[in-house]
């Protein structure tokens, strides 16, 4: 019984202070190269799931100004290299390689961020639509993700249909626990808050 009020008690004092996991967040900013002026941001893997279809599905969250800020990444596993013999391997894109989740309030938090940092229109809700993106690998081995850190360079809507094309580094280290997403282009900011907010 002891026990059992123990764990009430943590659980509680877990949802009132965030003790727990949140805890322990990475600061979503920590990783920014101030000289160059880029807004790269870095999360902490709070859950990873191999799904059937061969995705791996990544729940990432950071802390920014006492708040917690996330969203859900799910990328195709085992992507072939995208350079070989140094040399571009065209032949290595994955189309909807890459998906994109809110995972509520705090995706929500996030899209404010965004829009703060890419100096934009303040937008207050992350899109509810799922998000498909075409990822190439910017890397010399094929992508098991559980080995390491790979790099991959991620484009929305490129036939610019819905005039939202964009570009965007994406960076999951399972081994380490991290997943950066790193700007290519200033000129793709406002693509970007544009297509993670809520239409």
């Amino acid at each position: 019984m002891k026990i059992k009020k123990i764990l009430l008690i943590m659980g509680f004092l877990s949802s009132v202070f965030g003790f727990g996991q949140n805890n322990n967040l990475i600061e979503l900013t920590s990783k920014q190269d101030t000289e160059e002026g880029w807004q790269d941001l870095i999360f902490s893997i709070t859950k990873k799931e191999k799904l059937d279809n061969g995705f791996w599905s990544l729940t990432c969250k950071a802390k920014y100004e006492n708040q917690i800020v996330g969203l859900k990444i799910n990328i195709a596993d085992g992507i072939p290299a995208g350079i070989v013999n140094e040399e571009i391997d065209n032949t290595s894109f994955a189309s909807k390689g890459v998906e994109i989740h809110s995972i509520g309030k705090e995706s929500d938090h996030l899209i404010e961020v965004i829009s703060k940092l890419y100096g934009q229109p303040k937008s207050s809700e992350f899109t509810r639509e799922k998000l498909t993106f075409t990822a190439f690998p910017l890397n010399k081995e094929k992508a098991n993700l559980e080995n390491g850190r790979f790099h991959f360079k991620l484009f929305f809507d490129e036939n610019d249909e819905r005039n939202l094309y964009a570009e965007i580094f994406l960076n999951p280290d399972l081994k380490n626990g991290t997943v950066e997403l790193n700007e290519k282009d200033e000129e793709y900011r406002a693509n970007i808050v544009k297509l993670l907010s809520e239409k």
